[in-house]
């Protein structure tokens, strides 16, 4: 979501773990194919996909995120089990995350239930629930106060991995209540887009009519869930129809003026936070950096005509800043 200081390279597994599963605790969905002669068949003239997911199902995906910097690459695989039931002209998605492997935690598989489950994991192992619109869009978070208590209660524990030293514990103290403090800022439905990502992404797309085959230009804002304001971005999309499927192509390209300063200002504040005595230097430094900031996101989908689900698709955002490069994404797919 954002480049990551230096000062965070120490950071203990389970903390890793922890902010990764927050960055993939959605993916996209993608259903059984279906019988391609549907609403949304038509070759000539804007075509507006169906959102239909099937209700009371449970549907199994394979979810993997990559996280890289400069020649360094971490990979996660989980398992999400995924359902849709209707509410008013809406729906209610519950996702669960069954069984998997992260980056940084490599001691044993996340699994519901498992006893060695550090405490600031455990929360984002329950399962989770979702207002989706009538067209895909995702709404909020549902339940937000009691699973924010939560997480803030499971990070207390991260402090002393971080510092076993008791002493010496202030400053990494200092820097999760920051940490914990923007969690219970966040609406349920900032929360949602942090927490479904890149589900909250593939959900929907295809629901503003296009022509097929065109490229389409919009000036958009992202709300990342992070940062205080939207940021400001330029997005090319285009639907086309390959055999049984329509697919999704889409490039953003983020402001990089407002993307550099939102990210100092923001990295500024846990520098600040976590007791460094000479923070002046390092504000410095990370400010000429990321002056030049380049960010820029490419996603790509299957989807299935019938329910407007992705079948299979990708999300990778690339970073570059001050020569230095990285990124994240992540992939979906269905497991029958």
């Amino acid at each position: 979501m954002t480049a990551q200081s230096q000062s965070w390279s120490g950071f203990k597994k389970p903390l890793l773990a922890a902010i990764v599963l927050m960055g993939m605790m959605g993916a996209s969905p993608a259903v059984q194919a279906a019988d391609p002669v549907t609403k949304a068949q038509a070759t000539k003239g804007p075509v507006k996909l169906t959102f239909a997911p099937p209700l009371d199902t449970p549907l199994r995906y394979e979810v993997s995120t990559l996280r890289s910097r400069g020649e360094q690459e971490q990979q996660g695989i989980v398992e999400q089990v995924m359902q849709f039931r209707r509410d008013g002209e809406g729906y209610v998605l519950r996702i669960e995350l069954v069984k998997g492997a992260l980056p940084g935690l490599t001691e044993f598989s996340l699994k519901v239930g498992d006893p060695r489950m550090p405490p600031s994991l455990r929360p984002f192992m329950e399962p989770m629930e979702y207002d989706v619109g009538p067209d895909g869009e995702v709404l909020r978070l549902r339940d937000w106060d009691a699973l924010k208590g939560k997480i803030g209660a499971g990070l207390t524990d991260v402090v002393a991995l971080i510092e076993p030293d008791e002493a010496k514990r202030a400053p990494a103290a200092a820097m999760i209540e920051k940490m914990a403090a923007g969690f219970q800022q966040l609406s349920p439905e900032q929360a949602a887009q942090l927490f479904l990502k890149p589900w909250a992404t593939f959900l929907g797309l295809g629901r503003n009519p296009k022509e097929l085959g065109e490229w389409y230009e919009a000036e958009i804002e992202l709300d990342t869930g992070i940062f205080p304001t939207p940021l400001p971005a330029t997005s090319r999309m285009r639907l086309t129809r390959e055999a049984a499927v329509f697919h999704w192509e889409q490039h953003t390209e983020m402001d990089p003026k407002a993307a550099g300063q939102a990210i100092t200002a923001y990295l500024e504040t846990m520098i600040r936070a976590s007791g460094d005595k000479a923070p002046e230097g390092k504000i410095a430094e990370m400010r000429k950096a990321l002056g030049d900031i380049k960010i820029n996101d490419l996603l790509e989908a299957d989807i299935d005509p019938a329910t407007g689900m992705v079948m299979e698709g990708s999300y990778i955002r690339s970073m570059d800043a001050g020569g230095q490069k990285g990124g994240n994404g992540a992939k979906v797919r269905r497991l029958e």
